[in-house]
């Protein structure tokens, strides 16, 4: 536990003695309200609703790229068989400049590079460029699956359909 010094406010840490040393400053208190009303939330909905609606829209972002040309999807094609994280290549395009120009033209932000998971790249060999990376959540709708996947081919080469 750490926070504020209590009884001895000059040194920077806590006071090694009792009982002082378990009188931390002020605890997280929001932080801890956010978690409840998240963990609230998560009981409400229900874990399999959120898991079934997280992976409907996973399928169809990975439907949609199966159709792109150059498009190299890493980890499992079945929705079933991964979390709402997707990790893909796109041919003679690097992750960053991916990742600028997803951000600059359609307000799309993913996760270029190596993620900080070096030993991962390469063990599915994109390790030095790395991939991009997508994360979907149960607020994401089906529309936003489909402009990332019209902002995705737009980076392939191919037309994007109006």
């Amino acid at each position: 536990m750490m926070g504020g010094t209590g009884s001895r406010s000059e040194f920077e840490g806590q006071p090694d003695f009792m009982p002082d040393k378990y009188e931390s400053g002020t605890p997280n208190t929001i932080g801890l309200a956010g978690l409840g009303a998240g963990v609230r939330f998560v009981l409400a909905e229900g874990v399999d609703a959120i898991r079934r609606k997280e992976e409907g829209l996973t399928a169809r972002f990975l439907t949609g790229l199966a159709a792109l040309p150059g498009v190299t999807v890493h980890g499992p094609h079945d929705a079933a068989n991964r979390t709402a994280v997707v990790s893909f290549s796109i041919a003679g395009v690097s992750p960053s400049e991916a990742a600028l120009e997803l951000e600059e033209h359609y307000g799309i932000l993913c996760r270029p590079g190596l993620q900080c998971a070096p030993a991962a790249h390469r063990t599915i060999g994109t390790f030095s460029r790395g991939t991009i990376r997508f994360g979907f959540g149960y607020f994401n709708k089906e529309e936003e699956i489909d402009l990332a996947l019209e902002a995705v081919r737009s980076l392939t080469g191919g037309a994007a359909p109006h």
